[in-house]
């Protein structure tokens, strides 16, 4: 299996190499990264300007590393067109970052969005978040990288859908305190707007006997408390929980289709008389 790890922090940030190391045990690995960081460019792509790319030393033994002077979606368009050198990639998958993308805040992140371009071509896509609740923190990066690795040996055995991105939020604790790993929808709020702590009287985020629903975790946002819904990405992460969402990039709002029509009638009589179509 052919497999092609990017991120959106640089080529030099510890979690895209502990992605690539578990990558390398599940398959060729190849890395194609941005030159610098690139966090929350969404799906930025480099339209009016050349893209500079380098051949860069691994740091893990047998996987190729090129640095791109552009943005993570430029990088995955790079390594699938010009740098896979002919070789169908099976696997995109990015991360590891530090920092939780969910909620309202998937479509801003680099880590996310990078794995569009994969998804565009119906190539198993995968993106790799680790949720920390302090800067204080240890990064748990084996953690991810373990749950990665075991989500890309589904992918090798056939056993993921294409036709969506996986998207993954790990907490940042040991292995062994997570309760579970569960799918998941995205929530309508964002992580980074939730209080810090864990279990402290203050945000009241002590969530560890969920899931019941009197134990649902809340948070207070301009004096409003609001309830984190059950099954939502940021309700798994704080319920120590690894939360995989599956993403598809659809647009359209099928359900305002018909209760608009009228209106467009309407405009279209306005605009053109009766009887005339657009």
């Amino acid at each position: 299996m052919n497999i092609l790890v990017t991120n959106d922090d640089g080529i030099d940030a510890p979690g895209l190499w502990a992605l690539a190391e578990a990558m390398n045990r599940v398959g060729d690995t190849m890395v194609v990264a941005p030159d610098k960081e690139q966090s929350g460019v969404g799906t930025s792509v480099s339209l009016h300007s050349g893209v500079k790319v380098d051949e860069v030393p691994s740091k893990v033994s047998g996987v190729e590393a090129y640095a791109v002077e552009g943005t993570p979606s430029d990088c995955v368009i790079v390594g699938l067109r010009q740098l896979a050198k002919g070789r169908h990639i099976d696997m995109v998958i990015s991360g590891i970052n530090p920092g939780a993308n969910t909620g309202r805040d998937i479509p801003y992140s680099g880590t996310v969005m990078a794995t569009l371009q994969g998804y565009f071509r119906r190539i198993p896509s995968i993106a790799v978040s680790l949720a920390y609740r302090g800067r204080s923190e240890e990064l748990r990066y084996d953690v991810a990288a373990r749950v990665a690795e075991s989500l890309a040996h589904r992918v090798e055995g056939g056993n993921m859908p294409t036709d969506v991105i996986i998207n993954t939020n790990i907490p940042n604790i040991p292995l062994a305190e997570i309760k579970g790993m569960v799918t998941t929808r995205a929530a309508t709020g964002s992580y980074y707007s939730i209080p810090r702590g864990r279990g402290s009287e203050n945000t009241n985020l002590s969530v560890r006997n969920l899931p019941t629903i009197a134990d649902l975790p809340h948070h207070s946002v301009g004096g409003v408390e609001r309830v984190i819904d059950e099954g939502t990405d940021i309700w798994a992460i704080l319920s120590d929980m690894i939360s995989i969402t599956p993403l598809r990039i659809d647009v359209t709002d099928h359900d305002s289709l018909t209760a608009l029509e009228e209106h467009v009638t309407a405009l279209q009589s306005d605009l053109l008389g009766d009887g005339k179509r657009i």
